[in-house]
């Protein structure tokens, strides 16, 4: 028999706001199935696999800028969230785990599918909770309603993550034939008050930044934020401002080639361009190369600037965290006290250097690009310059998010996602299908060959992906491996860094009825492009084959040409 309490769980989750629930199926969670499936106010989706059940999650609640419930069975299946609830907690994204459990008298016992669910996923989540199994006495019913509603308040405040909910269920699962069965009207609903809070800051940090005539703004991993860029233009003249391509900022005179020109600079460089203060917004940098010169030549004051006060330091320079968000941070120091004409000029020239090393570097990379072989950067480079404005682009990590960053040219209202958490390459298929499911924009991804293959189960459900369109890089391998120091010379390249294949994405394209274009040079790669462009009418893959000894040479041509 269905026992009331727990049928009114997705009752309890939607008037929390929760709308998207991906269900992977079970017999032990067939009583949460059964709630979500019977709501009309839940939005159901079933992925067998769990682990690309997790990042399909992962890409709603990242697209959605909501939570988003993942709810499996007991025993491994649980253990196959993992990836995706760590990449959920380093990025910051809501996903609320519900897992199905065997009463916990029979842990340890032997019985099947039985496993120790309780703190699986503790290093990787806000919290955990576990609820009463079969709950009929009203202390029991409290106690469910209760930590259902503390584990969704606290996915979303002070700051977002994901938790986990482990319910270990006792037999009978389904309801009686003759049971008839409702939500109840009115379960008990937690909501936290928000509270106005004080974020002004004080006198004297405002006075040191105004002090500071090389100051350096930082943007990592962000949103698309109209209202950050409009004040990074009014404070533009004060100060230099440098974006990864995953930092989604338009700011006009931001540094973005800063990864190619840090590369081995000399010393009277580096010089020129350190910083006295240094500002960090965001989540984490892709460039390795403004890491290392940041740590190099640490500046006096390092600031990271955040809502909820995390104390990250990347740099191993950090000297304050301000708990206020970017823009109430910017909002203050807008009105700058005057400076004597030599403050003025230190910080005009400070900016002018930065701007010169990269405005120089784009018009040697522009003009080595209209002249090397098609190869895998070259070609990135036509992918990028053919994405329509108002895309959605999905980089997957290796190759193609540094290639992007490298590259930086993409047309007006695209917004990036990559998977910067954690930076693997699971899951990468999985997450931009969770894009592609929560909105109705063109979401593209752009892919290497052993991060499209490793997650091909992120296709295997019935739902329409008509406006995905996929383009993976097949160099036949890890291709990473042979552009980066070390592994490129040894003689256990091929076998054990690259993983060489010979397989294809024709025959995936094939069997989950994808549009496919195979191509092999930049006249082939044109036509494809403008072909998955034409329509939204079904997902489209373009498979862009490479030479790796031609991606290698080409590489290599790009780094001499911008030094």
């Amino acid at each position: 028999m269905m026992n009331q309490t727990v049928y009114d769980t997705s009752e309890v989750l939607a008037l929390k706001g929760i709308r998207h629930v991906v269900l992977s199926p079970g017999s032990r969670n067939a009583p949460l199935t059964i709630s979500f499936a019977r709501n009309s106010k839940i939005k159901t989706y079933n992925i067998v696999d769990e682990r690309s059940a997790g990042f399909i999650a992962l890409g709603m609640a990242q697209k959605l800028k909501e939570p988003v419930v993942i709810c499996c069975t007991s025993g491994t299946s649980l253990l196959n969230y993992a990836p995706a609830v760590a990449e959920a907690y380093y990025q910051e994204i809501p996903l609320i785990v519900m897992s199905a459990d065997r009463p916990p008298e029979w842990i340890g016992q032997r019985d099947g599918q039985t496993i120790d669910q309780l703190g699986a996923l503790s290093n990787f989540v806000k919290g955990t909770f576990q609820l009463p199994s079969s709950p009929e006495h009203q202390d029991e019913r409290w106690e469910y309603i209760r930590k259902l509603n503390d584990a969704v308040n606290l996915a979303r405040f002070p700051k977002v993550g994901p938790v986990h909910i482990n319910i270990p269920f006792k037999e009978p699962f389904y309801p009686l034939p003759e049971q008839s069965l409702e939500f109840s009207s009115n379960p008990k609903i937690i909501a936290p008050i928000a509270t106005k809070t004080s974020r002004e800051l004080q006198p004297e940090t405002i006075a040191k930044w105004h002090q500071a005539s090389r100051k350096l703004i930082v943007i990592g991993q962000h949103d698309l934020d109209q209202e950050l860029d409009e004040l990074l233009e009014a404070v533009g003249d004060q100060t230099v401002v440098v974006t990864d391509v995953i930092s989604n900022s338009t700011y006009s005179s931001a540094i973005r080639h800063h990864d190619l020109f840090l590369a081995g600079i000399d010393q009277r460089l580096a010089d020129s361009l350190r910083p006295e203060l240094v500002l960090t917004i965001g989540k984490s940098v892709i460039s390795k190369n403004l890491k290392l010169f940041l740590r190099n030549n640490p500046a006096t004051e390092l600031w990271h600037v955040c809502s909820h006060g995390d104390q990250m330091d990347t740099y191993q320079a950090l000297t304050g965290v301000i708990n206020a968000d970017s823009r109430g941070f910017l909002r203050q120091v807008i009105d700058r006290p005057d400076k004597s004409d030599f403050d003025q000029q230190i910080a005009s020239n400070f900016i002018q250097n930065w701007k010169l090393a990269d405005d120089t570097t784009n018009r040697k990379l522009n003009k080595a690009l209209s002249v090397l072989d098609w190869a895998e950067f070259t070609a990135f480079d036509q992918v990028l310059k053919a994405i329509p404005e108002g895309s959605d682009i999905h980089l997957a990590n290796s190759m193609p998010v540094r290639f992007a960053n490298f590259i930086q040219q993409l047309k007006p209202n695209c917004e990036v996602f990559c998977n910067r958490g954690t930076s693997g390459i699971d899951g990468t298929n999985g997450t931009a299908v969770g894009h592609a499911l929560s909105t109705d924009r063109p979401t593209y991804l752009l892919t290497g060959d052993l991060s499209f293959f490793y997650d091909r189960n992120a296709f295997f459900h019935p739902f329409p992906l008509d406006n995905l369109k996929i383009i993976v890089f097949n160099n036949y391998g890890g291709g990473i491996f042979r552009l980066i120091n070390g592994p490129g010379s040894l003689p256990e390249l091929e076998q054990h860094f690259e993983i060489r294949h010979s397989h294809t994405a024709k025959f995936t394209a094939l069997e989950y009825d994808f549009d496919y274009h195979g191509v092999k040079d930049k006249e082939g790669l044109e036509k494809a492009l403008l072909a998955i462009s034409k329509d939204h009418k079904s997902p489209k893959l373009i498979e862009v084959f490479t030479d790796p000894a031609t991606n290698l040479d080409v590489f290599k041509a790009v780094k001499v040409a911008v030094k």
